[in-house]
């Protein structure tokens, strides 16, 4: 009868588990607002022309440039950059806590669900070539947490994405002054890329700097 008892309690509990971790993976992930900040264009190409004409105005006049890519921008990119767009659609990128934070809508079996993924910004200058990458430390479906050897299972090509170096190649001003990256950061408002004029040292701190104050400078 023990035996018996434990079996039914065991069956319950695994019922009961699973009720509550599919109910967390179809739960809508609480993300807060949609995309904001300034439209640069829409379109990967128009974006990158903005921004390249902006950095070059303020080095007219500055040794330093500061632009912002915003969570609309990031969301084009991602749009644009999508690895896998018939499994996942509708991508939305948003700024928080420090990370860029990737959404998008697909499906697990028969459920539709939302994919979630946080990525970290890592900005390098090997022999003076710089590069920046997208590096993902977090995963969810809905609201339910996944580790992070079944999310590169999931999407093993995520990072393309947020490919920041192919958006500098996508117009000649920007991708030359690319080769003059000072910093990448992610801010509240958005992702801050720093540049410097020619002949000018590096300057790390500036992309900390809202942009408002680094046009000023």
């Amino acid at each position: 009868m023990r035996g018996c008892c434990f079996g039914l309690i065991l069956l319950v509990v695994l019922i009961a588990g699973s009720i509550v971790v599919g109910s967390r993976a179809l739960a809508a992930p609480d993300l807060g607002a949609a995309p904001g900040g300034t439209v640069h264009g829409s379109s990967e190409a128009v974006i990158a022309a903005a921004l390249g004409g902006d950095a070059a105005t303020q080095l007219l006049g500055s040794d330093h440039a500061v632009v912002t890519v915003s969570e609309r921008d990031l969301t084009v990119i991602a749009s644009a950059r999508n690895p896998s767009p018939d499994r996942f659609r509708n991508p939305q990128a948003r700024i928080r806590n420090g990370e860029v934070v990737v959404s998008a809508d697909t499906s697990v079996g028969p459920f539709g669900v939302t994919a979630v993924a946080w990525y970290q910004l890592l900005f390098n200058n090997p022999a003076a070539a710089p590069q920046v990458t997208a590096q993902a430390d977090k995963y969810a479906v809905g609201q339910l947490g996944i580790p992070g050897f079944i999310g590169d299972r999931l999407n093993p090509r995520g990072s393309a994405s947020l490919n920041l170096t192919a958006l500098f190649a996508s117009n000649p001003a920007l991708e030359a002054l690319s080769r003059a990256l000072d910093c990448v950061s992610v801010q509240p408002d958005g992702v801050h890329i720093g540049f410097h004029r020619r002949g000018v040292s590096t300057s790390a701190g500036m992309c900390a700097q809202t942009v408002q104050a680094a046009t000023a400078a």
